[in-house]
């Protein structure tokens, strides 16, 4: 459960002339995909979000929930035992979660906290990106499970975590006929995942209320899958308690 956990906290460059083409090929890439989901007018309409379905990790079935809330918060809670557990929460300030062992909740580290309040990107990562100071680069052409990709990294910039500069960079590859990823790469920065790549798949995508999501995803790390998750439910801009993802003093 702790791995499950740590799972869930786990998403540049060219010469010259060639970084100018290289660039303009990116941008397509990027306004093409936004264009595909619903378009940049639509994206900025979402002020919230609830996904409902299961996770299998380890050979067991969870019922899954995930809401997030404009500009930044999220909650991911599992249903196990007959009790709901909240996975991560994160209010836009302080970062939490349940302990599997007391059933308590706890605020995570200022590390952990710290790493949200840098790469939380809600609706979307690639909506008004480069207003965030993002930098997005093609790095050429891969397949993924036999699929043609474009494989662009974005660059989020740098954070310090215990006293060392990093990177905050991930990894999307599209679709070529599609334009939508089929799977991206975490540089995990923090927690028992700290220096390992996870590989996130989506698919099964379908339309809800004028935009494109994906019903069915998985996680690898080092080519084995950790977890798995479907999608029955995908509901925009639901009304959600202010307090749903604040964290619960004593």
């Amino acid at each position: 459960m702790k791995q499950l956990f740590t799972l869930t906290l786990v998403f540049l460059l060219n010469f010259s002339a060639v970084h100018y083409l290289v660039g303009q090929n990116v941008d397509e890439i990027i306004d093409t995909y936004l264009e595909t989901i619903g378009g940049v007018e639509k994206l900025a309409t979402v002020k919230s979000m609830e996904m409902k379905g299961k996770t299998n990790s380890f050979g067991m079935d969870f019922p899954l929930t995930i809401v997030s809330s404009a500009p930044n918060k999220m909650k991911i809670v599992i249903e196990f035992q007959g009790k709901e557990i909240t996975q991560m929460a994160f209010d836009g300030e302080t970062a939490w979660t349940t302990n599997f062992m007391t059933m308590e909740a706890e605020k995570m580290d200022s590390e952990q906290t710290k790493v949200f309040k840098e790469t939380a990107d809600f609706p979307d990562a690639f909506l008004n990106y480069k207003d965030k100071g993002y930098v997005a680069t093609l790095e050429g052409e891969e397949e993924i499970e036999g699929v043609p990709c474009y494989k662009v990294k974005l660059n989020k910039g740098k954070i310090t975590l215990d006293g060392k500069e990093e990177t905050m960079q991930s990894v999307y590859y599209f679709d070529k006929e599609s334009y939508v990823p089929i799977m991206t790469e975490e540089f995990s920065l923090i927690g028992e995942m700290k220096g390992k790549t996870s590989q996130s798949f989506f698919s099964d995508y379908d339309e809800v209320d004028g935009l494109i999501f994906p019903f069915t995803m998985s996680q690898k790390v080092d080519g084995q899958t950790m977890m798995e998750g479907t999608f029955e439910t995908i509901e925009i801009n639901k009304d959600v308690e202010t307090n749903a993802f604040t964290f619960p003093e004593k």
